[in-house]
């Protein structure tokens, strides 16, 4: 059976660029109006369940998804409440603002439980996540 956590990671500004002209006057910096502009392009990782997890966290396939999704930063589930059972389609998400340059640099982490996980074991995941 395949067990995967996708986590993927994008980083934004939702201000323009900024910069200081050859005078030394300051310009850009504004607000977007909720578009944004990419700093770092999508990229996406994959954790696995191998025979080692399933070893080190004595076949508790839910604990170690948990273990591997909180690092992450993400607490809000794509649906709301968490029922008995979560669709293949649902995902969590989370943002971390640079704590320098705020909206200015954010990065958005969403992950999808992918695989044979049955539906009560992503909501299983789910309710202990978003705790």
């Amino acid at each position: 059976m395949s067990y995967t956590i996708e986590i993927t990671r994008h980083v934004v500004s939702y201000r323009t660029r900024a910069g200081v002209t050859p005078t030394g006057g300051r310009y850009g910096g504004e607000w977007m109006d909720g578009d944004f502009r990419t700093i770092e392009p999508p990229f996406t990782t994959c954790e696995s369940y191998d025979e080692y997890d399933a070893e080190w966290w004595e076949g508790d396939l839910i604990s170690w998804a948990v273990d591997r999704i909180d690092p992450t930063g993400v607490t809000e589930p794509s649906a709301s409440p968490i029922g008995n059972s979560a669709s293949d389609y649902a995902w969590f998400s989370g943002r971390y603002e640079d704590p320098y340059e705020g909206d200015g640099r954010v990065t958005e982490t969403s992950v999808r439980l992918t695989g044979d996980w049955s539906p009560r074991q992503r909501a299983e995941v789910f309710r202990a996540v978003s705790r």
